[in-house]
């Protein structure tokens, strides 16, 4: 089945690309540089301009997001896609494995035991990461690369929840419930948003912004923690004088504070008892929750990932130094960016980099 991992992707609403554009977008990418070219070349408004000519006309959220008109779901979103494809005279191939090629440019694929062998101009190569293995996407091709030499990096997820540690209570009562327009840090890094409390700790836009400093500092042995603000639009002073002289505990804080049973149960697991009813205490808390990140979730669970082909193995115009007939692009390069449309932004704008880099390139050779 074609697109598996693109209609995925399109569950609870198709976010296919992102309002910035320049260096607001391109900011969004890491490593920086490396996405810049092919974005500018195909920016989000050209993928818009393209798909309104595909008849899939799209518009911006409140949030900058951008989605399909309502009423269009990402199986026509594909479908105009493929359709558009298949009249230009592409050939679509399901069931076949690549599992080897050479500097001659032949590649051979398995169509379940029949052997194929194809010769090439040029190649682009789109394997994917290791994110949602359930869609086919397992990364087990960067072994045939390896047998080339080309260096990869091992997956690790990406926009994913995170675990902690929670008191069998809190699970108990609120798992599944939203922290909402809160401010998570890690590090220096600061996220705004809403999270949602799950059996094995958070998940959640707030979340995923932080999910790169946090891999890093795993990475490197050392201990994680999210600094947790559950009320950011107001400073502890306002917050205290909020409380005034009333005797301090659960429903006066409920009350005079604005809080949910959720928020309260975070504070209380993380707090003694003596600090959870003194109302500087509980006020620093409630401002400056500290919880500590075990690890990450796991591939299967992640939105995307990082790791794969190394990009000391790939040539300003993405294709491979050692085979230079033969391009790259989408997931299995080792690129990062957040949520909110960059993703499948990044994608596209890879493949239509790519494709013009062969195409040129073919011009040249014709002149």
């Amino acid at each position: 089945m074609v697109g598996q991992k693109f209609l995925l992707a399109g569950k609870g609403g198709l976010n296919i690309t992102s309002h910035l554009t320049g260096e607001k977008l391109t900011e969004k990418y890491s490593p920086h540089g490396f996405m810049d070219a092919a974005l500018n070349l195909f920016s989000p408004q050209q993928l818009r301009e393209w798909l309104g000519q595909l008849g899939i006309p799209t518009y911006t959220g409140s949030s900058g997001k951008v989605f399909p008109e309502k009423g269009i779901s990402p199986a026509q979103v594909l479908k105009a896609i493929v359709n558009s494809l298949q009249q230009r005279g592409v050939h679509i191939h399901t069931s076949h494995e690549l599992t080897d090629f050479n500097g001659q440019m032949r590649f051979t694929f398995l169509n379940g035991n029949k052997r194929i062998e194809i010769h090439a101009d040029y190649a682009v190569l789109a394997l994917g990461g290791a994110s949602w293995p359930v869609t086919g996407s397992d990364g087990k091709w960067t072994e045939m690369l390896n047998r080339y030499g080309i260096i990869t990096l091992p997956f690790q997820p990406s926009n994913c929840g995170v675990n902690i540690g929670w008191p069998a209570q809190l699970m108990q009562f609120h798992e599944g419930k939203p922290l909402k327009n809160i401010v998570m840090q890690v590090q220096d890094v600061k996220s705004r948003g809403e999270a949602l409390i799950t059996g094995y700790g958070l998940e959640g836009y707030a979340v995923y912004p932080l999910v790169p400093e946090i891999r890093t500092v795993l990475n490197a042995g050392q201990p994680v923690v999210i600094r947790l603000d559950l009320k950011p639009a107001n400073d502890r002073e306002a917050l205290l004088k909020r409380l005034g002289n009333a005797t301090p505990g659960t429903r006066v804080y409920a009350r005079c504070l604005n809080l949910d049973a959720a928020a309260l149960a975070l504070v209380k697991a993380f707090t003694s008892q003596k600090e959870f009813l003194d109302p500087v205490s509980f006020v620093s808390a409630l401002k400056d929750l500290r919880l500590p990140v075990h690890s990450l979730r796991g591939l299967d669970e992640a939105i995307s990932v990082v790791g794969g082909l190394g990009l000391e193995s790939i040539n300003a115009d993405y294709s491979l130094r050692t085979f230079p007939r033969i391009y790259v692009a989408g997931e299995m390069t080792d690129w990062d960016a957040p949520t909110g449309g960059f993703l499948l932004q990044g994608c596209f704008s890879g493949g239509y980099y790519a494709a013009n880099e062969i195409i040129r390139i073919k011009r040249q050779e014709m002149i």
